[in-house]
């Protein structure tokens, strides 16, 4: 989840200072991301004047797409037609946390609930003027069983397909210190996803939608706290034997933009990996178990109560 109220309201000054490593930082770029902790789209985050500063140095700059990430709430027919006049020569693409289009999962398991009925009209509105838009998509929703992430993450990817969105960005689950999930984990109510499952994810995408999914969080970052020290980040694991075969994989999948490629290089891979992994097999027996939404409720505030 973003990192909303632990940050302030951004100055001109600050903004400044970020446009000038922006402006360094971009030899080669084809495409950038601009976001904030939370919204770059929302104005007591990023004011106005900030953001007309960050199109202008765009403007300058021969980068061919510019990403805004924001909460779908922000977007409004106001503000696409200010960012359409403000950069008329580049391509557009507001980016959105949809994380899981299942109500239960919204409300009990990730404390975000999204109205997906004013979702899609969003997804129209960019549409309307001529911009994309790229949904985020979580992977690994705690409380539930390893078998009900999976088809969470597949069932929002559909619904995302059948409403247009233009691309799709899944983000595996990342157990952080200092959050509730790490909690979870420490007490072992928690279990670390495994690369199977977002490789059982991929799978599963019908292959003409293949070349607008991208991965995130796979495991390719490191984490830093205020003072810059490295802190301990869990991505999706492997075994010691197909670990290092998983990070092959991903920067394959993402360095090839054509369907087919794609779908030829899971088939490869699957053979590969299985054929070599100990882990396989225990993810394979977690996709057995499941749970009635009654019982996980129960769990959930059970858990809450010994928690809070």
């Amino acid at each position: 989840m973003c990192d909303y109220g632990e940050g302030s309201k951004l100055s001109e000054k600050e903004m400044g200072k970020v446009l000038q490593h922006m402006s360094k930082a971009s030899d080669g770029m084809n495409s950038i991301l601009i976001g904030a902790l939370g919204s770059v789209l929302d104005p007591e985050e990023v004011p106005l004047k900030c953001l007309t500063m960050i199109c202008e140095t765009l403007n300058q700059l021969p980068i061919e797409t510019i990403i805004f990430e924001t909460h779908y709430t922000f977007i409004t027919n106001e503000i696409c037609q200010w960012l359409f006049s403000m950069l008329p020569e580049k391509d557009i693409v507001i980016e959105v946390g949809v994380e899981s289009a299942d109500e239960f999962v919204q409300k009990n398991c990730l404390n975000k609930e999204i109205n997906l009925y004013i979702l899609e009209s969003k997804i129209k509105l960019v549409h309307n003027w001529g911009m994309s838009l790229t949904a985020n998509v979580f992977l690994g929703a705690p409380f539930l069983t390893v078998s009900e992430q999976v088809k969470d993450t597949n069932n929002t990817i559909q619904w995302a397909v059948s409403h247009g969105v233009d691309s799709i960005v899944i983000f595996p689950v990342n157990i952080r210190k200092h959050t509730m999930l790490y909690d979870l984990y420490i007490e072992k109510k928690f279990e670390r996803l495994s690369h199977w499952a977002v490789f059982e994810v991929l799978k599963s995408i019908p292959r003409w939608y293949l070349n607008k999914v991208y991965l995130a969080w796979y495991g390719d970052w490191v984490d830093y706290d205020e003072k810059y020290n490295q802190q301990d980040n869990l991505p999706p694991y492997g075994c010691s034997i197909c670990e290092n075969k998983w990070m092959e994989f991903y920067q394959m999948f993402l360095m090839k933009s054509d369907n087919l490629e794609r779908k030829q290089l899971l088939q490869k891979y699957e053979t590969i990996l299985s054929s070599k992994c100990d882990c396989k097999k225990i993810f394979e027996e977690n996709m057995i178990q499941s749970k009635k939404d009654g019982e996980k409720i129960e769990k959930i505030q059970n858990w809450l109560k010994e928690y809070l």
